[in-house]
């Protein structure tokens, strides 16, 4: 069995060739968009480029709410098919879905890093995961009695921050916090460069704010100190929003650059003072995701339980 996998996110298309043994690393491409006007240009490139021969399915993972087999990248003017991309690649069967989505199809096959908490049984076999990256997005996952993983999609990202986030904001940057009205408008790398400058009036990329951070510089402190704040925050909320007792997993560039720095401990300081709430954080293991190509085994897996 032959499979195809892709990943299409904000800047980037990942596309690989996978087996049910998994993703064959040797034949993934990595594109950016920018470089491309469609994602039909990019498959058209991919299938010149590689021996793929026939496929038994195709499953691609999009930046961009699904329905119906339809989507489009919310950074750019990019609309997929599902039965577009199947009639193109010859696969005999085409899926289409949520990028957060395959994430959580990912999860049973991926061995993310672990930063916090311990697992405390019963466990009700939900997992989340929480995408920080070009955008911000949630997938809530289930474990069957057979085996399969049920993801719920959602789009978090655009719904109105908690109170106590906006409060935070508020506290912080007074009348300039009003922008910050959505979760995504916070939580994801360019929500990271936007603190920034309403805190310094500078324009700074996310993986230089980090830098600056680890450098000690006043500024960058102030900023990484108010995300990561804010994000323990949002994770008390995510606990007690859908109760994943088997974990919190966070992916994308900001959670890996913010989580991954000395800001930890403040992270985990936050998360564990006191506050409203009857599930303590600490029975909530929390972990990151550190494998940039996860999103393509969760494409895998969602193709081995849609082809059977």
């Amino acid at each position: 069995m032959t499979y195809l996998v892709g990943d299409i996110g904000g800047t980037n298309t990942r596309l690989a060739l996978a087996g049910p043994d998994g993703v064959h690393e040797e034949t993934i491409l990595r594109a950016r968009n920018d470089d491309f006007d469609s994602f039909d240009a990019v498959l058209a490139h991919y299938l010149a480029t590689q021996k793929t021969g026939h496929l038994d399915g195709i499953c691609i993972a999009i930046a961009g709410p699904v329905q119906a087999g339809e989507g489009r990248l919310t950074n750019r003017n990019w609309a997929l098919s599902a039965a577009g991309f199947g009639v193109q690649s010859g696969a005999a069967h085409a899926e289409l879905i949520n990028d957060l989505a395959a994430l959580g199809y990912a999860l049973p096959r991926i061995t993310p890093e672990h930063i916090f908490g311990t697992r405390v049984a019963p466990t009700n076999g939900q997992s989340l995961v929480a995408g920080l990256g070009t955008g911000f997005n949630v997938s809530l996952t289930k474990q069957t009695r057979h085996g399969d993983t049920l993801v719920i999609e959602a789009e978090l990202g655009h719904a109105e921050v908690p109170h106590s986030i906006g409060q935070l904001m508020h506290d912080a940057l007074g009348a300039e916090a009003a922008p910050l009205q959505t979760v995504e408008d916070i939580f994801c790398g360019p929500g990271l460069e936007r603190l920034h400058h309403l805190l310094s009036g500078a324009k700074l990329d996310g993986g230089s704010i980090i830098a600056a951070y680890e450098a000690n510089d006043p500024a960058a402190t102030a900023t990484v100190d108010l995300f990561t704040k804010a994000l323990a925050y949002l994770t008390r909320a995510l606990i007690h929003q859908y109760l994943p007792r088997d974990g919190i997993v966070f992916a994308g560039s900001a959670a890996r650059g913010v989580l991954g720095s000395r800001a930890l401990p403040l992270f985990v300081e936050t998360l564990q003072s006191e506050a409203p709430g009857i599930v303590a954080p600490a029975t909530i293991p929390l972990s990151v995701i550190t494998d940039d190509a996860a999103a393509l085994q969760g494409c895998l897996q969602h193709l081995l339980q849609t082809t059977r």
